[in-house]
């Protein structure tokens, strides 16, 4: 992975990422992404259960209570992970449960296109349509930030990463705080209608 970054892309960027970097290839002439990211996947799962740097993030099970306890918030996921793999990352932590809806890398490889996805499926669960002005996209890099931004949705930048606030603030995110644990109050009061 040395001079791959992969931060805010999607799974089928990064494995073409690679490709082009290390192979000097194109998924054409490797085959299809889809058979790289198989295996990947079948990795994946040995590799999140004994990472030792696993960890769920400062304040998120008490926000995600909280956002499910109300009954004009609704939480999806938007991540550039192909939907197995994000489920795999999530189940660690026990926290698939919070998310039965999203968008996925598998969905598409535009991060705005799976922002929008998300955010459709938000809107045929709640049966109507849900106002950009009262969607968040929240990330952890200023590619999250981009993705949200063009599909016209608020951005919240939050620092867990390896982005600091003022740089989440600087790709234009709507608002940014340092975790859910220091911007817990912050967050849940903007999204107060």
């Amino acid at each position: 992975m040395q001079d791959i970054h992969p931060h805010g892309k999607t799974d089928p960027a990064i494995a073409r990422e690679i490709l082009r970097v290390r192979l000097n290839k194109t998924a054409a002439e490797i085959g299809q992404i889809e058979s790289i990211l198989d295996v990947y996947l079948s990795y994946l799962k040995e590799e999140v259960r004994l990472s030792p740097k696993y960890r769920v993030l400062p304040g998120i099970i008490s926000v995600l209570e909280e956002s499910l306890s109300r009954n004009d918030v609704m939480l999806g996921l938007a991540t550039g992970n192909i939907e197995l793999g994000a489920r795999i990352k999530l189940d660690r932590g026990e926290l698939n449960p919070y998310f039965a809806f999203g968008g996925f890398g598998s969905d598409s490889e535009d991060r705005t296109e799976l922002v929008r996805k998300a955010a459709a499926k938000a809107a045929a669960r709640c049966g109507k349509p849900i106002s950009p002005s009262e969607t968040f996209v929240i990330g952890d890099t200023p590619l999250d930030i981009d993705a949200g931004q063009r599909a016209g949705f608020k951005t919240v930048g939050v620092a867990t990463g390896s982005y600091a606030i003022e740089e989440l603030l600087d790709s234009g995110a709507t608002f940014a705080i340092q975790d859910f644990e220091q911007g817990r109050a912050q967050f849940l009061s903007s999204t107060l209608n």
